[in-house]
């Protein structure tokens, strides 16, 4: 039959199993505010009776396991859908880059410049003899071409700007895929005898987030307990091994050295698919060269026309007209005044008859501007331009939507998961009540328990 020292064991394992509850309730507590932390419980079972206890009394309580409150296909979800937000991020920073060089706040640009020059043309059609004239066509032309240089060096500045920011992801994946390759190591030593390493799993899942921000990944923990994380399909992190990548230059035919993420043990590429670097190589290597092409393409047939137009009148000698524009070096970049009218305001061929005082040409030149060119569309050189920073601008806004939609869902997700392992102090407190109260019945129980041995000892 059941014994007084069968009913102590009882309460024994009552008062240890509950103390331990206890314990893992005031760490949850303690870390509330931990960034990464999931709340634990303990799992609890009846502890069965031995061969001593026939009558099928059970032994009391056991802790079976402690539990990290986590649902793995939510963290899934959330880490697709940061790495999409990391990637909608950049690009919404880095076009609201390309949007601020483009844009047109003021006079200094390419649309204001276009206007003047044109504009100056048209004044010398008026008083083609007036050398003050001819020097502001000079000048307007000399700030336009100014213009269009400028604005092609800014955008090729931030290519190579991103350039700095491709390093930089480089080493923190590198970091970070170190990190993750520790924590396996210190996980499966800390599990060996059975038991859940849980700060150390929520420290590993912290960084696994951290590089879903940067690069599009995969994880999973396989049966034996080995942690693999893939990047493009590829391990990155394969149990204690991290595998490194490293930056690679190449060429990109205009002179830009480009530079790519690459496998340092094969020399591949790494497919990056979103996150920072996603975003960071779709701004770099489609956003930014289309636009450069367009620069080219309307600062090419602005000098094509220009010179076109130049060429067919004479200046004030009754000379023929030579480039206005210096083509030597192709695009926005080169654009210059030719070294023919460069500071010759008399060379200027505004005559379409060889007469002093004919204009003609200076206003068949100004007439560009109202223009349709084939080359640009069907477009005249303003709406040409129009429609670039129109793209840039439209393409920004798209962006931002992009983000703000990308937002909801992550903040969706993270919701989920903060709910199922988030710390909710109201809870807590309630479970530590419960658990209280269970600890101080079996310590009752215990003193219960030892009056009646006393009992029996006084009747001895």
């Amino acid at each position: 039959m059941p014994s007084l020292y069968g009913l102590l064991d009882t309460a024994r394992s009552a008062l240890l199993t509950h103390q331990m509850a206890l314990n893992i309730t005031g760490h949850n507590i303690a870390n509330v505010s931990t960034e990464g932390y999931t709340r634990q419980r303990l799992q609890l079972g009846a502890r069965p009776g031995s061969q001593q206890r026939p009558t099928g009394i059970g032994a009391g309580v056991e802790a079976l396991a402690l539990e990290r409150l986590r649902v793995e296909s939510y963290d899934r979800a959330y880490r697709r859908e940061l790495s999409g937000l990391g990637q909608s991020q950049r690009r919404e920073e880095l076009l609201a880059a390309v949007e601020a060089v483009v844009g047109e706040p003021g006079d200094p640009g390419i649309g204001a410049a276009l206007d003047a020059f044109f504009g100056a043309w048209a004044d010398l059609g008026n008083e083609p003899a007036e050398e003050s004239y001819r020097r502001a066509v000079l000048e307007a032309g000399d700030a336009l071409a100014g213009r269009f240089n400028q604005l092609h060096g800014q955008l090729r500045d931030q290519r190579a700007d991103i350039n700095l920011e491709v390093e930089r992801v480089a080493r923190e994946v590198n970091e970070l895929a170190a990190r993750l390759a520790a924590l396996g190591g210190q996980i499966q030593s800390a599990e060996l005898n059975g038991q859940v390493a849980a700060d150390l799993r929520d420290a590993r899942d912290l960084v696994v987030d951290e590089l879903a921000r940067r690069v599009d990944i995969s994880a999973a923990e396989d049966g034996t307990g080995v942690h693999r994380l893939w990047v493009g399909g590829r391990a990155l992190v394969d149990g204690t091994h991290a595998a490194v990548v490293q930056t690679a230059t190449r060429g990109d035919g205009d002179g830009s050295v480009l530079l790519d993420l690459r496998w340092a043990d094969t020399g591949q590429a790494v497919d990056a698919g979103g996150g920072d670097l996603g975003g960071m190589l779709d701004v770099r290597d489609r956003v930014l060269p289309a636009r450069l092409e367009e620069l080219d393409a309307l600062a090419g047939e602005l000098a094509r026309q220009v010179n076109l137009r130049h060429r067919g009148g004479s200046d004030l000698l009754g000379r023929a007209g030579r480039d206005f524009f210096d083509t030597t070096r192709p695009g926005a970049a080169g654009l210059a005044l030719s070294r023919w009218v460069l500071d010759a305001p008399d060379r200027l061929a505004a005559s379409a008859d060889g007469g002093v005082g004919n204009g003609e040409q200076a206003t068949a030149i100004a007439s560009l501007a109202e223009s349709t060119l084939a080359v640009l569309g069907g477009r005249t050189l303003a709406e040409a331009w129009g429609r670039l920073v129109t793209q840039v601008g439209a393409e920004a806004e798209r962006c931002a939507a992009e983000r703000e939609a990308q937002q909801s869902f992550v903040a969706e997700l993270d919701a989920r998961r903060e709910a199922v392992g988030g710390v909710n102090l109201d809870e807590e407190l309630a479970i530590m009540m419960e658990q209280e109260q269970a600890y101080a019945a079996a310590a009752r129980v215990v003193g219960t328990a030892d009056n009646l041995l006393q009992e029996i000892l006084d009747l001895v």
